[in-house]
This record gives C-alpha cells, sequence and structure tokens, in this order.
C-alpha cells in the first residue's frame, strides 16, 4: 500500500501554484494507492453550495489527487474547515499521525486582527473548561470547536491574491518576519510534544501549516512537513509505502514517476477521529 500526503495546495488564488501543477500532480498520484491532502486544500472558508466555482475547484483537486483506490481523503485545515470533518488520520502500518497543524498553538500570526480575536476566544474557552487541553484527542476537538464559531463572524480573511501582495504581506508589518520565524522554530517541537499524547504509538508525525517543509527527530519520533505550494515555500510529499516513510520535493517525486500502471491494493487499516475514544 503506497499512501502519498500533500498539503496546502491554497487552491482558489494566483498567489498558489498548485492550479498550474494539476497535471503533474494527477500524473504523480497515479502511482499511488492513496491520497491524502493534509488541509489549506482550497482557500476559501465559505460552505460549499455559497459559491459555486468554489465546488468546482474542489471538483478538480480531487479529480488531480485520485490515487488507485479512489479520491483522496481531505483533511481540513483553517482555510478550509468547510470541506471536511476529518481532524486527522492515523495510520497503522506506519504508526503515522497525519493533522494540520494549526492546533499546536493558540495564534500563528499575532499581527493579524482576525487571529488575535481567535487567540483570545481560545484562552477564554481554556480558562472556561479548566485549562489548555493536554491530550491530542482533547486540544484538537477543542480547538476546531472554537474555530468553528470564529470562522462564523470571520467567515474569510481574504489572503493577497497575488504572489507580489503575498510576499509584502509576509514581510509587512515588520515584526511579521520574526512571528513567522518563531513559529516555524516552534511548530515541529510543539507538534511532536503533542503527538506525544495520542493513545496509540507514534513513530512519524506528517503536518503541514506553516509551509516550511522539512523533517526533525524530537522526542523519539520524526516530525514531517510538506510545505506548501505558495511563494516561499517548496511544495513535498509525504510517500508512505508499509512502514517506510520518506519526504521527497514534489519535483524529485514528478521526476521519478513512472508512467506504469499501479495494481489496486487493499486498504491499509485507518483510523480517524470518530473512531478512537479519549
Amino acid at each position: 500500500m503506497k499512501i502519498l500526503v500533500l498539503s496546502d495546495f491554497h487552491l482558489g488564488i494566483p498567489a498558489s501554484r498548485s492550479g498550474a501543477m494539476l497535471d503533474d500532480i494527477r500524473r504523480l498520484t497515479r502511482d499511488y494507492d492513496r491520497v491524502i491532502l493534509n488541509g489549506d486544500t482550497l482557500d476559501r472558508f465559505e460552505a460549499l453550495g455559497c459559491q459555486p466555482h468554489v465546488s468546482a475547484q474542489l471538483k478538480d483537486i480531487r479529480d488531480a489527487c485520485s490515487g488507485c483506490s479512489g479520491p483522496p481523503e481531505l483533511i481540513m485545515g483553517n482555510h478550509d474547515p468547510a470541506i471536511s470533518t476529518v481532524e486527522w488520520i492515523y495510520l497503522e502500518e506506519s504508526a503515522t499521525l497525519v493533522f494540520h497543524g494549526d492546533c499546536v498553538a493558540d495564534c500563528t500570526h499575532p499581527t493579524r486582527a482576525d487571529e488575535k480575536i481567535l487567540a483570545a476566544r481560545l484562552r477564554a474557552h481554556w480558562a472556561a473548561i479548566g485549562g489548555r487541553p493536554t491530550t491530542f484527542l482533547e486540544r484538537s476537538a477543542e480547538f476546531r470547536r472554537v474555530q468553528a464559531r470564529h470562522a462564523q463572524e470571520y467567515p474569510f480573511a481574504r489572503e493577497p491574491r497575488t504572489a507580489l501582495a503575498y510576499l509584502a504581506s509576509v514581510l509587512y508589518p515588520p515584526q511579521k518576519p520574526v512571528h513567522i520565524l518563531q513559529y516555524w522554530w516552534r511548530a515541529p517541537r510543539l507538534a511532536a510534544r503533542l503527538a506525544a499524547t495520542f493513545p496509540k504509538p507514534v513513530s512519524n508525525v506528517a503536518v503541514a501549516h506553516t509551509h516550511r517543509s522539512g523533517c526533525w527527530q524530537l522526542n523519539g519520533m520524526t516530525v514531517f512537513n510538506t510545505g506548501s505550494f505558495m511563494p516561499l515555500s517548496v511544495p513535498c510529499g509525504l510517500s508512505i509505502d508499509g512502514a517506510n516513510v520518506s519526504l521527497r520535493p514534489l519535483a524529485a517525486l514528478l521526476r521519478a514517476t513512472r508512467s506504469v500502471a499501479v495494481p489496486l491494493s487493499s486498504a491499509a487499516p485507518t483510523t480517524t477521529a470518530d473512531e478512537v475514544k479519549a
């Protein structure tokens, strides 16, 4: 069973390179039995029925990312919570926990007004329930609950529509690059610490969200980040074949793709948030 994990397509804005790469992605995913998209597949908050083009974008990405066993499995991200109810996926054979990663901290960008409000709401929620949850299952569920309410009032914090505007938004205000670097440094360790509280053994953690691709050995596990299709980032694919897990840039995976049919394999055991009890 070959599994491919991709993330952060941010499909729907010109700054993303994902739309121009859909044909290449389609060729790549046909070599895999199963494809998982780890959040921010679309750059939209809206429910799918609100905008016809949103449904069309989702159809395009589902078609391009279908593996041999069928359409991709979508994990919700902070940019597209309306397209999925799946918070995480656990892959038994490789002991890999896949989740978007925004729940590891209350705030990603302190310079953004909507994120300041979300962070304040999370702090109030943690106080109301007796403190910030310390286990993965509780933290993920409670974080998404607060985020869902927040998204109703801030249905879409529109990202800059062009690559140049996106780059400007990363550099301004001046403290924002500092905050991004601080978050980059903290995020892998926070992800490993949270994954260690998962009720099953975790050897590998697959996260996204920060747009910083790479892998880190932390707390006896390997944390992988698959990057993004946005400027200043390298899109990578996490390839899982049985117990073997490796991260490679998408360009390298595409070069290695063979134009041969891949036999349909039986699905590996999978657990989702609805099937594990804390």
